[in-house]
C-alpha cells in the first residue's frame, strides 16, 4: 500500500521525475491512503509548498525512479522480441495495466495468495489489461516457483524477462540463491533478468521502521556479490545502477540522495548461443 501510495504522489505530479505517470496507483489506495492522497494533489495543484509536500517529495521520487528504470528495462526486453514476463512479488504493480509497451505480451504475475487475492479485488476498477495477465498464487519461501509456473502455463523454452522489485531485501541469502536458480531453470537463451536489491540498510531507524511494518530486512548485497550470484546460474550483468544513475536520466529537477547507496537495479540476460 505504501509503495502504490508513493507512486500515486509521483503520478499527481509531487515529484522531481516531472514525467513520471501511474494512474494505476491510486486504485488499490485503502481510504486512509486516498484521503492523504487527495490533500497532497490538492496542495500540487493550488502551487503552496508545504512541509507535507516537501517530505512525501522524497519517497516519491525514489519510487518513480526505481519505477522509471525498471520500466525502461522492460521495454528494451520487449524491443528485443521477448513476448513473456513473469513478475516476482507483483505486489500492487501496475504494468500489465499501464504499459502500452505490452500489448499482445504475456504476464506472469507471482505473489502471496494475501496480497493477491486484495489486488484481484480491485483490479476491476482499472480499465482492461493490455497484457494477457495470469496470476500465480505463490509463498516464495516455502513453495516451487518452478512449479507453480509450469503449471500456469509458463513456457521455459521461450526467452522469459524476470521482473523481481521490492523483494529480495526481504528474503534470506539462501533463498535469494534458491530463488535465482529455479529462476534459471525456466530461463532460455536471450532471457533478461531485472533485480532491484540493497546494499545495505545502515540507518537504524530504517531497519525499525521496516520491522515494525511486519517486513524486516533479511539480506543485502554489494553489486559483485549479486553478479557472482548471477553469474552462478548463468546470468551475465549487462548492467547495475543506482540512483545517482536513474536521477540523470529520468528526473527533471533536483532529488534527494538519502538512499544513493542502499537502492540499486541490475539487468542481466541469458546470453544466446
Amino acid at each position: 500500500m505504501m509503495v502504490a501510495y508513493m507512486r500515486a504522489v509521483a503520478d499527481v505530479g509531487a515529484s522531481d521525475v516531472r514525467d513520471f505517470r501511474d494512474p494505476t496507483a491510486r486504485v488499490f489506495l485503502n481510504d486512509k491512503w486516498s484521503r492523504r492522497l487527495a490533500k497532497l494533489e490538492e496542495q500540487v495543484k493550488s502551487g503552496r509548498k508545504t512541509m507535507t509536500l516537501r517530505f512525501a517529495r522524497v519517497p516519491a521520487d525514489l519510487m518513480a525512479l526505481r519505477t522509471s528504470t525498471i520500466d525502461a528495462a522492460v521495454r528494451a526486453a520487449v524491443a528485443r522480441g521477448t513476448t513473456q514476463f513473469v513478475i516476482l512479488g507483483a505486489g500492487l504493480d501496475g504494468r500489465a495495466w499501464r504499459m502500452t509497451d505490452l500489448a499482445g505480451v504475456r504476464v506472469f504475475e507471482v505473489d502471496h495468495p494475501a496480497t493477491q487475492a486484495f489486488k484481484r479485488r480491485h483490479v476491476g476498477a482499472l480499465p482492461p489489461s493490455i497484457a494477457d495477465v495470469t496470476f500465480v498464487s505463490l509463498d516464495f519461501e516455502h513453495e516451487s516457483l518452478d512449479a507453480a509456473l509450469a503449471r500456469a502455463g509458463h513456457d521455459a523454452t521461450r526467452a522469459t524477462c524476470w521482473i523481481w522489485e521490492g523483494v529480495v531485501m526481504y528474503l534470506t541469502p539462501e533463498v535469494v540463491r534458491s530463488m535465482l536458480a529455479n529462476i534459471a531453470k525456466r530461463s532460455a537463451e536471450g532471457s533478461t533478468l531485472i533485480v532491484n536489491y540493497h546494499t545495505t540498510m545502515r540507518r537504524g531507524f530504517a531497519r525499525l521502521l521496516f520491522r515494525a511494518l511486519g517486513e524486516p530486512v533479511k539480506s543485502k548485497w554489494s553489486p559483485d556479490e549479486m553478479a557472482e550470484a548471477l553469474r552462478a546460474v548463468g546470468f551475465g550483468v549487462v548492467e547495475d545502477s543506482g540512483l545517482e544513475d536513474w536521477a540523470k536520466r529520468f528526473a527533471t529537477g533536483t532529488v534527494n540522495m538519502w538512499a544513493a547507496r542502499v537502492m540499486r537495479i541490475v539487468v542481466a540476460e541469458r546470453p544466446t548461443a
